[in-house]
């Protein structure tokens, strides 16, 4: 087993270790269809993060759609008079969408998880710990950024706006430009103090320790003040452990209103700009569904990881075997499964591939291995 992790590359490693993880916590593995119909994701296109998905028809005339989300895909499947208090699930899927780098369509691997019932206090601090150890398997220099989405709507549910405007608020919390903000709150004509508030929550990032005491000062709602108690609930419950300096507030992480409420978070690591984990709890999504339980869960963007794990290029192979003729082919099988059983990785060739990558190459010649030549 240590010879196959050691062969393994570090994405394939991750995974791995990431599966263990959530199966040691009794998450089991789900699979779901890489299609759906493509109203799925047209009724619900405010929870996706992208706009552009791949349609094609069926030969019934059906418009359907490769999928650019799994968590939907899992909602929408899900039985919801099922017994139990908790549906606890892990998912390894690909999803469908334009790659942020290229602007071209990519298959992009994800894993995660999702947590779906009755959700307590206790359900929470698992998920987030679960999420701070999946960033720490992929690297120790990780930062985890809390959220929560009750603090904003606390704020804006006395107002008499519509729902539009509270959406282009959010937005502009969530890219922290504050110049278009306060553009959008006068031309609202929202209260001079109402604004003033609005205008601090991007600027609500840092420690606990710091954040907190800044964001009670702003709350003037039950609403808001319920959502801060949550988050110190949920931070004392890793007080005084490593994890404690790897989670930062962060109040300009905001998801859609209508979809999320409750705890949000984004997961980054260091030396990729973007972050490589999301998630949060998005109740009001499977109540659209007609399905009265509460859901959170985050996803690992795996495509990210391929340009965190820069390596020099390695070798194709440890040992190239260049044969001419065999005679006992029991023999020659022998002497190359004790170069494997020796942890080498051996190719059989009668002449090098060109450009071939190797340590070594030796000839097979009247029964045994011999004649050492250069390497490739």
């Amino acid at each position: 087993m240590d010879l196959f992790l050691d062969r393994l590359k570090d994405e394939e490693r991750v995974t791995f270790a990431l599966r263990g993880l959530y199966e040691q916590h009794g998450y089991k593995k789900v699979r779901v269809h890489k299609f759906e119909e493509y109203s799925l994701y047209i009724d619900n296109k405010n929870f996706l993060k992208t706009e552009n998905i791949i349609t094609f028809m069926d030969l019934d005339g059906k418009l359907l759609a490769l999928r650019p989300d799994v968590t939907l895909s899992i909602v929408k499947n899900l039985d919801a008079h099922k017994n139990g208090s908790f549906e606890k699930l892990y998912y390894m899927e690909k999803v469908y969408r334009l790659s942020r780098q290229t602007h071209s369509y990519k298959e992009i691997s994800q894993i995660g998880l999702e947590c779906i019932g009755d959700l307590d206090a206790c359900a929470a601090i698992e998920v987030i710990r679960l999420a701070a150890e999946s960033l720490s398997a992929v690297d120790d220099r990780y930062l985890l950024d809390l959220s929560h989405m009750g603090f904003l709507a606390g704020l804006l549910e006395p107002l008499e706006i519509d729902q539009e405007l509270k959406q282009e608020i959010a937005r502009c919390i969530r890219q922290k430009d504050r110049f278009e903000l306060g553009l959008l709150l006068r031309r609202a004509g929202l209260p001079d103090e109402c604004c003033e508030r609005l205008m601090q929550i991007p600027l609500l990032y840092g420690s606990f320790a710091k954040v907190l005491p800044a964001a009670r000062a702003l709350a003037v709602t039950d609403g808001m003040n319920a959502a801060l108690d949550e988050l110190e609930t949920l931070y004392s419950a890793f007080a005084g452990t490593p994890l404690a300096k790897r989670l930062n507030i962060d109040f300009s992480v905001v998801n859609d209103l209508d979809y999320y409420n409750g705890l949000i978070f984004q997961g980054y690591v260091e030396g990729i700009p973007r972050a490589v984990l999301t998630g949060g709890r998005y109740d009001n999504l499977l109540h659209k569904f007609g399905k009265e339980k509460g859901a959170m869960g985050f996803a690992i963007y795996l495509d990210e990881l391929e340009h965190f794990y820069q390596r020099e290029a390695e070798d194709d192979a440890d040992l190239l075997i260049l044969y001419d003729r065999i005679d006992d082919y029991a023999a020659f099988t022998a002497l190359v499964e004790e170069k494997i059983a020796a942890g080498m990785r051996v190719r059989l060739e009668r002449t090098a591939p060109p450009g071939f990558r190797c340590k070594q190459i030796l000839r097979y010649q009247n029964g045994a291995l011999t004649g050492e030549v250069p390497t490739c």
